[in-house]
């Protein structure tokens, strides 16, 4: 078995060179033999503690593996790894559910309950209604086709002026201030999509049928329910996600509408406005970062240990062991995530900085996943309850995006003020998006039978009613509702999506905390991370102190709140 030290040096000297899945399975049947023969709850205790650990390195070996295929998709190495794990990996998790069902089914139960909280048993029976042996194989089929998508993407190249680029790296030119550039290369980009619709659509007509199969085998009437079992979701539903869904459709979209009439006038391109002209936010252009990636993390460094003594800690931990890979390239897997390593104890950040205003964005929001995981794993030993559940987990980091722009100068200059009147009205233009996408997910899980051109047609309803400034005249493929082809969420985590869009009210809210009582905020927000994941998604918001999104007038008044704010600035003397 794979061992792993907490104390390393540099996390790229950190690699996989034992991964049997077949040892780990003996390992795993051991512990759930042990557990089930217990003679006393210290004893059961103990053995479920042993499981934990075994389990963390499960966890870790998946994230070095799932980094560096990420990392470099041309590897062989880890590409043969990743479909070594994709294939096996069901195996596993349907073996730890057989250890999760001896621990809930334990004579032991009402004093493990005390030792561990109901919440862990509540998890377990969550978690055993999503698996059993009969759908290993179509799980292994899942994952096949989520790495056949993310290779896709992976090695996708776009040629302009001679050069190739990743869809990660082109997106600077996308948003440049010269229109000719902007619809040039946006050209180039969608061609991409223009090129592979049919393979995409393939793609997800497989993924949704392959889910749907899954969930019909387990007892569920479609892949919606059994999505948000995946998830963990304990408190809520599909139901009260639409219910969401239609608030921000009164009240969100109204003023989406107007920031984006408002930007068309600025731009000044008329009813002649097309959807790559609303990537530049200003007609001089979006604000970009000052300097290159090692200077803008240094920098980072700096304004971290400004804000809090923690924070700069576990910042400068990251520099300096090297876990971060920031800069787009090649054969890199495009976006950004954070993952936590449990037996190395430390988060690692993955970007495709390209010299935009994403780059900053991408920072501060992985950061914030990462002093979360940092300062969760080191008060909680219980896997389960690190993290919250995941419409939580975007909270922390999008709230940090917010509680840094007091610092915005170090990395933007004069233009710090342009960033963050641009980034807030991208919070309020950004939720109706992210609603598009869950309802898309939703209706395609319950109508598993749509084809790839209906789906996209159902799509494009979608954005006409949620996003109408959107023209996608002479891009046929985005005109018939490619779009969410570009959405890797949809693909890879379906039904996450909709919870960034509950995280950015969150973040708003921190947000005008903050401008309240800064230091006070801080420390709410540094509270929130320790919490992990002790509580269920509306008793962990109400111990943090936070208002649910989802509740009563919340979402309405954070945002018209926030709508007021961005009133104040003068946008004309920012436009220069």
């Amino acid at each position: 078995m794979q061992k792993f030290d907490s104390d390393f040096s540099d996390f790229n000297s950190i690699q996989i060179d034992d991964f049997n899945k077949e040892e780990i399975i003996d390992k795993l049947n051991e512990l759930k033999d042990k557990i089930s023969s217990s003679s006393s709850e210290e004893e059961c205790v103990k053995s479920i503690r042993e499981y934990f650990k075994l389990s963390d390195t499960i966890a870790t070996i998946r994230s070095v593996i799932y980094i560096r295929h990420s990392q470099d998709v041309s590897d062989e190495k880890y590409t043969k790894l990743n479909d070594y794990l994709d294939e096996n990996y069901p195996f596993i998790n349907k073996t730890e559910n057989d250890v999760l069902t001896a621990i809930y089914n334990s004579p032991f139960k009402e004093g493990l309950e005390k030792e561990f909280s109901p919440l862990f048993f509540k998890q377990i029976e969550l978690s055993l209604k999503t698996i059993s042996d009969e759908v290993l194989p179509l799980l292994q089929e899942e994952n096949r086709l989520i790495s056949q998508y993310i290779e896709l993407k992976g090695k996708a190249k776009v040629e302009y002026e001679g050069e190739l680029y990743s869809l990660a790296q082109i997106a600077k030119f996308t948003s440049s201030p010269d229109r000719k550039i902007r619809e040039e290369t946006t050209r180039k980009s969608v061609s991409f999509y223009d090129e592979n619709d049919e393979k995409i659509g393939e793609i997800f007509s497989s993924m949704i049928k392959v889910r749907n199969e899954i969930a019909l085998k387990l007892g569920y009437e479609d892949f919606v329910q059994l999505g948000y079992d995946r998830m963990g979701r304990l408190d809520w539903t599909y139901k009260d996600a639409r219910e969401y869904r239609n608030k921000v459709f009164k009240y969100i979209v109204p003023l989406s509408n107007e920031i984006f009439n408002k930007q068309k006038d600025r731009l000044g391109y008329g009813e002649d406005t097309k959807f790559f002209d609303y990537n530049i936010f200003y007609k001089t252009g979006n604000p970009t970062p000052k300097y290159d990636a090692d200077t803008l993390v240094r920098k980072a460094e700096e304004m971290y240990e400004k804000m809090s003594p923690v924070l700069g800690k576990y910042f400068s931990f990251m520099v300096q062991h090297n876990c971060m890979d920031l800069i787009a390239r090649p054969n890199k897997v495009g976006g950004g995530f954070m993952d936590y390593l449990p037996m190395l104890k430390t988060s690692f950040i993955f970007a495709n900085f390209n010299s935009t205003p994403d780059d900053i964005d991408t920072l501060t929001h992985e950061f914030g996943h990462s002093i979360q995981g940092f300062l969760a794993g080191e008060r909680i030993d219980i896997p389960n309850y690190r993290s919250p559940s995941l419409e939580c987990c975007e909270m922390h980091s999008m709230s940090m995006e917010y509680l840094t722009y007091p610092f915005m100068n170090m990395f933007f200059e004069e233009e710090a003020d342009k960033y963050r009147y641009f980034h807030l009205a991208s919070a309020i233009t950004f939720i109706p998006y992210g609603c598009i996408i869950d309802a898309f997910q939703e209706y395609c899980y319950q109508h598993p039978y749509l084809n790839h051109q209906q789906r996209k047609a159902y799509f494009r309803s979608l954005e006409k009613k949620f996003l109408p400034h959107l023209d996608y005249e002479g891009f046929p493929a985005f005109e018939s509702g490619a779009y969410f082809e570009r959405q890797s969420h949809i693909f890879e985590n379906p039904f996450y999506y909709l919870d960034y869009t509950i995280a950015t009210i969150v973040a708003l809210d921190f947000f005008k905390e903050s401008m309240e009582d800064y230091s006070k905020t801080l420390d709410k927000y540094i509270n929130f991370c320790y919490l992990g994941g002790k509580y269920p998604f509306r008793e962990l918001l109400k111990e943090a102190g936070i208002n649910n999104p989802m509740d009563n007038d919340t979402l309405k008044d954070v945002s018209q709140a926030i709508y007021e704010y961005l009133k104040t600035f003068d946008v004309s003397s920012l436009d220069k």
